[in-house]
């Protein structure tokens, strides 16, 4: 079996999502960068709020629904700033598709409790974007963007080694969900028949 590098896996997937935006999120798009990823850092943390209830009623279907959630934002997030996720994932040696990919970086997570370490990636790497991009508001010192730019794989890492966890076909929910979100808009419905 042939073994792609992490790139190969994700880079399709990022194309994919552009795609999806283009049609789904035209409003999104349409803000600058900085706005686009203050709005990205805001679902970081309603899917860590998310989780956090599912682990409370011991939901883990889901805790996997929102990581995949999570893991297109994180996608979003990266095209955003012309990013290759899978550029920066590159200590995975064997992997030849997400489902592999997300199995070897699970191999990372040591934690029992899968919600638990979700939650605490989204705050603790959610909450250093948000200093990023906050301190941007301050005109303070540093370099948002390059921060951003390390912490978006991190968390992109994270979440699909902690999917890596979980059951299910990962690549075609990823497809279904964003097929699902693009479904809402009128104007992708498919057009009823008409009877005559």
């Amino acid at each position: 079996m042939k073994h792609c590098s992490a790139e190969n896996i994700l880079l399709p997937l990022q194309k994919l999502q552009q795609a999806h935006d283009e049609l789904a999120h035209r409003d999104i798009l349409s803000f600058d960068l900085y706005k686009r990823l203050k709005h990205m850092v805001l679902h970081f943390y309603k899917y860590a709020g998310r989780i956090e209830t599912s682990r409370d009623i011991g939901d883990t279907p889901q805790l996997r629904r929102t990581l995949i959630d999570t893991f297109i934002i994180c996608m979003a997030s990266a095209n955003a700033m012309n990013l290759s996720l899978g550029e920066s994932i590159t200590d995975v040696a064997e992997a030849n598709d997400l489902d592999s990919l997300a199995h070897e970086l699970g191999k990372k997570i040591l934690s029992t409790d899968l919600s638990v370490e979700a939650v605490r990636a989204l705050v603790v790497l959610g909450g250093q974007m948000a200093k990023a991009i906050e301190s941007a508001d301050h005109m303070e010192r540093g370099d948002p963007r390059a921060t951003m730019e390390g912490l978006l794989p991190q968390l992109t890492a994270v979440v699909l080694g902690i999917l890596g966890h979980l059951n299910g076909k990962l690549d075609s929910d990823v497809r279904a969900r964003l097929s699902g979100v693009e479904l809402k808009s009128i104007f992708l419905r498919p057009l009823p028949t008409l009877e005559r």
